[in-house]
């Protein structure tokens, strides 16, 4: 049935109202959404307008020409009178030198007490250039930098004051050293002549006693030099493999002759639980060990002293060995034992005055000790006798450093040439009266003497001289600047050997007697076998040596011979003492100590592949073996000694005939200490 037409076209009607409502909505619909992306985009360029606006720090916008576009109101508030001073206020300074920069920069512009940090950034503006300047007051920052710097200058300046009070106090000792040296070098040099004239009786006791005495007061300075050395932290301590059983005996058998001269019994023993060897050092061990015993028996009138040393390992595998020294002496006080390790201190003051002393030796036995990770403790009861046990950690090593082959050959000694011209330089008449004595000796006739650095120079100005023995510290010109004089104005022809004779015996001293010209450096009190080495080495000459070289004659049951090499000449060593047991012991002693010391630089030298400094060190071995009489040693460090370091094959190789040789020396003293006692 169809539908009425009327009916269809209010249908159509209708449908078209909704197409057109449809219409409408969707137009309206698109209207609001492009008007809500408006308002957001014109919200958004509001809110990031206020940014430069609500800055809390300055702001400005600047142009070519000077016009200041736009300033914030933090800038405003931060400089009052920009609105009347405009581009000319202070804050732009300089501005018109950055329109050509092509990005951002910093600087500082300060403003009477203000510092301000400034980034500047070029722009356009409306096809303008200008700049953008953004302000940071930075007046805290910098005064706390200020007080930062002020503070690291103060410590700058402690540290200064530290080292210039660590410089003065090295001078002061240094200076120490020269003025009890000087007089020493005097009584021990001109007393050790007297000892070897032989005067007998009476006066040769007197002698004896004074030069025992000199040579004490040595120790005693010593013991000040090495208080000094620990305070400075200028102490080192070696890490090498050494056979401490080795060390017990040597240093047992050195002392054993005071103890047998006061009636003492004198024993040691090495537990089997303590390794062969150990990693540490010996010589200061060594020195640890004697300070113990020396006191020992100084204050032991009866009875016995007595060295045990026991070990066992720690966790970390090291070796914990405690070194007991056991005297039947006058013990100490319970009171007071628990000062006897603090410096310049002693039990009581009737103590110093009965025994002497300085009160150093236990302190700086404690400090060594602590030096090789141990301590230092005391078990002691009055009138029954004292205990001091030291303890020490160390590695463990599987071998000593010396097991070498013999690798010493025959070389033909020099002596020296005494048609070399000489000059003694020193302004302390004791000391040229001493080196006068001994130039005699060792057969110089002539030889010149200048009592100041100066009538040095001016007396080799006049004359040429093959040697200068040169004091170091002397009045109006010192023996360095002599020596820098006479280097100035000397030529090929005539080069003298320059020898700084001083008494400074501090770290560097000879380091700085090198490096003002000089050729090479002895200490005072000078030992006349060191002298003779050096001369030996700087003016040798084909003459007799000057304790003698008939190997065939009445002494030689003294030499104690490995093969065809000569290890000790003991009647060399006895013709120089005088045949005094006491002496012997004392440069004996004293050669022992440095000879170690020696060997551990030049071991040291050798594994740091130090070839020159290594060379030194057999220098200075072969002077001091030379003239002692270990010749075997004295001829190999010969050989070494002219070497240079692109000798590495010959290098090696006598270098552990030095060190075998070394053994040798050691087993000729012990051998000698045993027939003795």
């Amino acid at each position: 049935m169809l539908m009425p037409f009327w009916t269809i076209i209010v249908i159509a009607a209708f449908m078209f109202m909704l197409a057109e409502g449809a219409l409408y909505l969707r137009r309206r619909q698109k209207r609001t959404n492009s008007e809500r992306v408006l308002f957001r985009a014109k919200q958004e360029v509001q809110e990031i307008a206020q940014l430069p606006l609500n800055n809390p720090y300055p702001l400005f916008q600047i142009s070519r020409d000077g016009n200041v576009v736009f300033v914030n109101p933090a800038a405003i508030k931060t400089f009052p009178d920009l609105n009347e001073k405009g581009s000319e206020h202070a804050i732009f300074n300089g501005f018109e030198d950055f329109f050509d920069i092509t990005e951002s920069l910093m600087r500082e512009v300060p403003i009477g007490s203000n510092v301000y940090h400034q980034i500047i950034t070029p722009s356009h503006n409306n096809g303008e250039d200008v700049l953008i300047i953004y302000c940071l007051d930075i007046t805290e920052q910098k005064k706390y930098e200020k007080e930062l710097k002020e503070a690291h200058r103060l410590t700058e300046k402690s540290r200064q004051a530290e080292k210039e009070a660590k410089e003065a106090r090295g001078a002061f000792l240094a200076n120490m050293s020269h003025e009890l040296r000087t007089p020493m070098n005097g009584i021990i040099g001109l007393s050790d002549i007297l000892v070897e004239d032989g005067l007998g009786g009476e006066k040769q006791e007197m002698i004896n006693a004074v030069n025992s005495s000199a040579r004490n007061l040595l120790i005693l300075l010593n013991d000040i030099l090495d208080f000094s050395k620990i305070e400075a932290g200028e102490l080192s301590m070696e890490a090498i493999p050494f056979d401490i059983r080795k060390v017990i005996t040597q240093i047992e058998s050195l002392q054993s002759p005071m103890a047998k001269q006061k009636g003492l019994q004198m024993s040691s023993h090495v537990s089997d639980a303590v390794p062969k060897y150990l990693v540490g050092d010996p010589s200061r061990l060594q020195q640890i060990l004697n300070n113990l015993i020396s006191n020992a028996l100084k204050f032991t009138d009866h009875g016995s002293v007595a060295i045990s040393v026991n070990g066992q390992l720690d966790d970390q595998g090291n070796c914990v060995t405690k070194i007991s020294v056991t005297d039947t002496g006058i013990g100490i006080p319970t009171e007071k034992q628990a000062s006897v390790f603090e410096k310049f201190q002693q039990a009581d003051a009737s103590t110093a005055r009965k025994y002497g002393g300085t009160g150093l030796g236990l302190s700086i036995t404690k400090d060594l000790a602590e030096l090789m990770n141990g301590s230092m403790s005391i078990e002691s009861e009055e009138g029954v006798g004292t205990t001091f046990i030291a303890t020490i950690i160390t590695p463990v090593a599987e071998v000593a450093a010396d097991s070498p082959d013999d690798t010493a050959s025959e070389i033909q000694e020099s002596g020296i040439n005494m048609n070399a011209s000489v000059m003694i330089v020193d302004d302390h008449p004791i000391n040229l009266l001493f080196m006068r004595k001994v130039l005699t000796q060792l057969g110089f006739e002539g030889f010149a003497e200048a009592a100041s650095g100066k009538k040095a120079v001016d007396l080799f100005k006049e004359k040429p001289y093959d040697v200068i023995l040169m004091d170091c510290q002397m009045p109006e010109m010192d023996g360095f600047e002599a020596a820098r004089a006479i280097r100035e104005i000397e030529t090929a022809e005539n080069e003298p050997t320059i020898i700084a004779v001083t008494a400074d015996a501090m770290k560097g001293a000879e380091d700085k007697c090198i490096a003002a010209g000089m050729d090479d450096y002895i200490s005072k009190p000078v030992e006349k076998d060191k002298l003779y080495g050096l001369l030996k080495k700087w003016i040798p000459g084909n003459h007799r040596e000057l304790l003698g070289d008939d190997k065939d004659n009445k002494d030689s049951q003294h030499l104690i011979q490995k093969g065809q090499s000569i290890v000790f000449d003991w009647a060399r060593l006895k013709e120089f003492t005088g045949d005094d047991p006491e002496v012997e012991n004392q440069i004996i002693d004293i050669f022992v100590e440095n000879l170690n010391n020696d060997i551990k630089s030049l071991s040291s030298s050798f594994d740091n592949k130090d070839y020159k400094s290594w060379d030194e060190w057999a220098h200075k071995l072969f002077g001091a073996c030379a003239h002692m009489g270990a010749e075997a040693m004295a001829k190999v460090c010969d050989e070494a000694q002219s070497l240079s370091g692109k000798d590495v094959a010959k290098i090696e190789r006598l270098h552990f005939g030095i060190l075998e040789q070394y053994n040798r020396v050691q087993q000729a003293l012990r051998e000698k200490a045993s027939q003795a006692a």
